[in-house]
């Protein structure tokens, strides 16, 4: 019989060793997980088939060559269709390598018999290879709602609603003065005050606050087609090159020359968008408020006689043609959007995608481009196309010759709206307007300018509320990105993106994220809206409106600029003038503190594009989190990332290769940001310590 052996209770050390044994083998596996997930980036290469290069001369290809196009045109060009061709053959992406050169050029050879040489070394890591892709017969086409036709329509006919109201009240005001030439006019009184306030408010504020108004709606889908085009530009069978889809950036650029910019693309979605905008939010409220007119003029009227509101036709025609245009605009947009995006859902932030970015090798473009500036990132990517296929973004046919050119950026990484060589003058512009409406109310040379030109106060509160858009639309897509580079976000920060976010709605959902600084400027971008309604009533003598100095109480019986004769009341006035004086020192305050607090440089480059983001995270280790989620949408996104339980940040961290990179990755981060310092060459590696260079 064996003795039975003591058992003795576990000790402080072996229950230490327990737990150590179980931390470890959690350790090893999610050690274990992060390599399989690893193991999976890039996956969807293994479905593409490889082809030879082949080109034979012939028919098309012939006739190309007879109308001047060279031989490597033509066998550019016949690749491109026998890829396209060989890829709805088999139903899959097919490869094609590097194309080999024609030297048949060089020595005058016969165009049939060739001898072929490559340009270059054999293509071994396939940074040559084009990529070919079927159509896609199920290709999803999520849009926002306020892309969709219902929106757009509405606002076009309300447009053409508005356009033919604002010809009716022209068109009333003729007759009406036509019968009578004193009186005659849309509505008529002796004293403003006399006016009920609905009657008041209706003709003197109603008018530009429905333009206004209308010019948000417009802005709102303005927003949404900036941002998403480059993706509709990547949903092409084709694809598209780095400067019309990865490179592209219409949000941070200055507002009256995106169409322009746009033209030159050929994406004319944007251009009808960004001119419908401008029209109906900017000059349609300027034309508006010049075209009412109080009659009799200014040095004719007398305190007891009959005032009119009449219509001046050739300002009131310049509206109506604008809203036309307004409305062809969205209705050729409506035309426009009848392309599909590729995408399955809202692609916000960050993690919309990097979500895209795991099936294919993508990625691999953005090597050496951690902090890389814009310039030098489309040099990069200039020889490729890229498209959207099957919810993921993947590398496209190789351009050879790429004719792109270059523009210099700047190593600046703020958008220019945000340095203080275009702050500290727009500050200034804000304050100078803000002394000239007082000048303008009460100085008598001054007045005579409003007099004349009633519409020029307008004119430049829309000024203040343009760039103030373009402030906006900056602080809203760098959010984010300064969360990031103050290290240890929480996850929904991948997900975070301002920039679909309703105008109105936008300071409301920044305090629920108390994200101040945004809700703030939120709230400034409303106030430039109702400081352009309120500017349109200033063009009277403000001295008159002072107590002891008009209406009762002016000695001049029959002074034609009392402030009964004019088309303000007492209380009307003062409550204009006081709004428009604090919305400007409201604007004033917010704007310093926007150029205190987004003003330094906190980022290696500006943002604003899909390629900068792939820039920031192609070595990050975080891009296993996001291996098959290219089809979830934003909701999802956020809960699977807030069920890993990281935080992430902006900064130093040691990548997938091994090497140290600059860009977004989940924490713990080797080290923080700082522009203009390369961490790598500041730190001291173990082998380093004891040598000469670091005594």
């Amino acid at each position: 019989m064996l003795p039975l052996t003591q058992l003795t209770p576990l000790g402080d050390g072996s229950a230490a060793d327990a737990i150590q044994q179980e931390r470890n083998l959690n350790e090893a596996g999610f050690a274990a997980e992060y390599e399989r997930l690893e193991g999976q980036l890039g996956a969807g290469m293994s479905a593409v088939h490889e082809v030879p290069f082949t080109f034979q001369a012939q028919g098309e290809q012939k006739a190309l060559h007879k109308r001047g196009v060279s031989n490597v045109e033509a066998a550019e060009a016949a690749a491109r269709q026998d890829g396209q061709k060989e890829a709805e053959k088999v139903g899959g992406i097919v490869a094609v390598a590097d194309m080999p050169l024609d030297i048949s050029e060089t020595f005058h050879a016969d165009f049939d018999t060739r001898s072929i040489l490559t340009t270059n070394q054999p293509d071994h890591d396939g940074s040559k290879t084009s990529y070919y892709f079927p159509e896609d017969p199920d290709m999803p086409a999520w849009r926002p709602f306020s892309m969709g036709w219902p929106w757009l329509s509405m606002l076009v006919v309300i447009a053409l609603a508005l356009a033919g109201l604002q010809e009716f009240l022209c068109q009333l005001s003729i007759r009406r003065a036509k019968d009578d030439p004193l009186n005659g006019g849309l509505i008529k009184f002796k004293k403003p005050g006399d006016l009920s306030v609905t009657e008041y408010f209706t003709w003197k504020y109603a008018p530009v606050f429905v333009f206004v108004i209308y010019g948000i709606l417009w802005q709102i889908s303005d927003y949404e087609v900036k941002r998403l085009e480059p993706f509709y530009q990547l949903s092409k069978n084709s694809g598209a090159s780095a400067a019309e889809s990865v490179n592209m950036d219409y949000l941070t650029f200055l507002a009256w020359l995106v169409p322009i910019r746009a033209v030159r693309h050929k994406q004319y979605a944007v251009v009808y968008v960004s001119l419908a905008t401008l029209v109906a939010s900017s000059l349609v409220p300027v034309l508006q408020s010049a075209s009412v007119k109080m009659y009799p003029p200014q040095k004719e009227r007398k305190v007891d006689e009959w005032k009119s509101i009449r219509i001046d036709p050739p300002w009131s025609r310049a509206v109506t043609a604008c809203l036309v245009i307004v409305a062809i605009c969205g209705g050729i947009l409506m035309y426009e959007m009848r392309r599909k995006s590729g995408l399955l859902s809202d692609p916000k932030g960050i993690a919309g995608v990097a979500a895209m970015a795991t099936r294919s090798h993508i990625l691999t473009d953005f090597h050496g481009l951690d902090t890389a500036p814009l310039d030098r990132i489309h040099k990069q990517l200039r020889h490729r196309r890229y498209i959207l296929h099957k919810s993921s973004l993947w590398q496209g046919e190789y351009i050879r010759n790429s004719t792109e050119r270059v523009r210099e950026h700047g190593s600046d990484p703020r958008p220019l709206m945000l340095r203080l060589r275009a702050g500290v003058p727009y500050v200034c512009y804000i304050v100078l307007f803000t002394i000239s409406i007082p000048i303008f109310m009460f100085v008598s040379g001054a007045v005579k300018i409003t007099e004349k030109l009633p519409f020029l106060l307008t004119a430049l509160a829309t000024i203040v509320k343009l760039l103030w858009s373009t402030v906006n639309c900056d602080i809203r897509m760098l959010e984010p990105f300064y969360i990031l580079a103050n290290r240890r976000a929480p996850a929904k920060t991948l997900t975070l993106d301002y920039t679909a976010t309703n105008p109105m709605l936008l300071p409301f959902r920044a305090l629920q994220n108390r994200h101040y600084l945004v809700a703030l400027v939120g709230v400034g971008s409303i106030l430039t809206e109702v400081l352009t309604v309120c500017v349109s009533s200033f063009s009277v003598d403000g001295k008159k409106f002072i107590p002891g100095h008009g209406g009762e109480d002016d000695e001049e019986e029959d002074d034609a600029f009392d402030r009964y004769n004019t088309d303000e009341t007492f209380r009307s006035f003062w409550i204009s003038f006081a709004i428009v004086l604090s919305i400007l020192f409201t604007l004033v305050a917010i704007a310093c503190l926007v150029y205190l607090r987004r003003s330094h440089k906190f980022m290696p480059r500006q943002i604003g594009t899909i390629a900068s983001v792939l820039a920031f995270i192609h070595q990050s280790k975080m891009l296993v989190q996001f291996v098959d989620t290219e089809k979830m949408d934003s909701s999802a996104m956020e809960k699977h990332l807030e069920k890993e339980g990281k935080t992430y940040g902006l900064g130093w961290f040691s990548g997938r290769d091994g090497d140290d990179h600059c860009g977004i990755d989940e924490e713990p981060l080797l080290a923080g940001y700082s522009y203009g310092v390369d961490w790598t060459k500041t730190r001291v590696l173990g082998n380093q310590i004891g040598t000469w260079e670091h005594y």
